[in-house]
């Protein structure tokens, strides 16, 4: 089976902006191209799967018919979304890099319960068909990680562009990133 992960487009918020569980729109120039240049290169009758939030489902929706899934959505963030990243609590911003798993931004949610979810529906998923699946960055992040076996606490070390892809081969022998930042 093939696997390709696809990221949102840029969207419309400002550069330094927390925005992670808000349903924030897609800048609409780079839907279009994001769109235009990426659909020629999936797989043909592929399941399309993405997440629910506009700017990953309008880019899914781009590509042909596209099932929804919860588990897909990117981190709630709490009391930190919407805001700017410079201007949070210092003390906060140091309690989640010291536990990247573990932290949970203030109303928000941990990127270990993200993993938890992300990696459910990876395994409810059947391994006889191709699947091409638009989300976010947090999710794809902790996914490869796992499909990799890469500790989950050095996933942001793997960063995917916006409208970048990532190709996994699944076979006996396990996952193969056959690419990852794909353009």
């Amino acid at each position: 089976m093939d696997l390709v992960l696809v990221r949102h487009p840029k969207t419309v918020v400002e550069n330094g902006v927390c925005y992670g569980s808000t349903d924030v729109e897609p800048d609409p120039e780079r839907l279009a191209s994001d769109a235009a240049r990426i659909a020629p290169a999936l797989p043909e009758d592929a399941r399309i799967i993405s997440s629910p939030m506009q700017r990953a489902r309008l880019l899914a929706e781009s590509f042909g018919p596209v099932e929804t899934d919860e588990r897909l959505v990117e981190m709630d963030f709490g009391a930190w979304e919407m805001q700017r990243w410079d201007a949070l609590p210092r003390d906060e911003i140091d309690g989640w890099a010291d536990d990247l798993l573990g932290f949970t931004p203030p109303g928000g949610e941990a990127l270990g319960e993200v993993a938890k979810r992300t990696i459910d529906w990876w395994e409810s998923l059947p391994r006889d068909q191709t699947i091409i699946a638009v989300a976010h960055g947090g999710p794809w992040r902790v996914l490869g990680a796992h499909l990799l076996g890469i500790p989950l606490e050095h996933s942001l070390r793997l960063e995917i562009e916006w409208g970048g892809r990532a190709l996994f081969r699944i076979n006996e022998f396990g996952a193969q990133l056959r690419g990852w930042n794909l353009f």
